[in-house]
């Protein structure tokens, strides 16, 4: 099997740059994935990309329709709900072990974590409409560290694949002019209650913190005031898709070159 200079196979490379594309918003939510452009732009077999395209649809990143192929997954107002409803009771529990379980070295960590995301700014330098990658890759990172102590491999694993999945629609929807201070003092609180070890309030407000980021997110997903969305433009310039998962249309005709 061939191997990149790195040592990885090709096909663990080409599974990982698809990934970060999805996550990064590379590649757009509802867009289509076109096995043999991506296999020219990536200098593989069909194979290996079927084999990536199929290792992220088992990642939920992907969706595979019969004789429409792959499409990167949609944006819905009910998946959102559902993946923050998951996201309160996972990284409570995550939360809440971290702060029985977690010593002076991880709070030194989460302290460092919170540092380094209140020292960036959220907007992108380039346009103050914009979430700043770097910011959102930060409070990832803050999000993440909080969670690492809770002693159980199998919840950070779970807690990171929801976290993930939420990016994407942070990275797309996420409103970010004249909030920045609200959100600062949120994260503000739970790096006290963490210190503190106080865990009811910090899952108190941590619980309170995703409630408002999804319901920031929910208006430019409904249209209609029906439960499903329809294709909006939301403020990063993003298109969502259907809110039916099953058929992302929406990003259909931005699929360029990297598809």
């Amino acid at each position: 099997m061939r191997k990149t200079k790195d040592g990885r196979t090709l096909n663990a490379a080409v599974f990982e740059r698809l990934r970060d594309d999805i996550l990064t918003g590379k590649l757009l939510p509802g867009q289509q994935l076109k096995v043999s452009q991506l296999a020219e732009a990536h200098g593989v077999s069909l194979n290996v990309v079927r084999e990536a395209l199929n290792r992220l649809a088992g990642e939920q990143l992907v969706e595979i329709e019969p004789q429409y192929g792959f499409t990167v997954r949609g944006l819905s107002a009910e998946d959102l709900v559902d993946l923050f409803q998951q996201r309160i009771i996972f990284e409570g529990i995550a939360l809440r072990q971290s702060i029985a379980k977690g010593d002076l070295e991880w709070q030194s960590q989460v302290v460092a974590a919170h540092h380094r995301l209140s020292r960036t700014p959220m907007t992108s330098p380039d346009d103050a409409t914009k979430l700043n990658p770097q910011w959102l890759a930060r409070h990832e990172e803050f999000n993440f560290v909080m969670m690492q102590a809770c002693g159980s491999k199998r919840l950070l694993q779970i807690v990171r694949q929801l976290a993930e999945a939420s990016a994407i629609y942070q990275r797309a929807l996420l409103p970010v002019l004249s909030e920045s201070a609200e959100r600062e003092t949120e994260h503000a609180d739970l790096l006290d209650a963490i210190l503190a070890g106080d865990a009811d309030k910090a899952a108190s407000v941590l619980t309170l913190h995703m409630r408002k980021t999804c319901d920031r997110m929910l208006p430019f997903l409904m249209q209609g005031g029906g439960d499903e969305a329809r294709a909006s433009s939301g403020p990063s310039g993003a298109r969502a898709s259907t809110a039916r998962p099953r058929r992302p249309r929406a990003a259909k005709e931005k699929a360029g070159t990297q598809a």
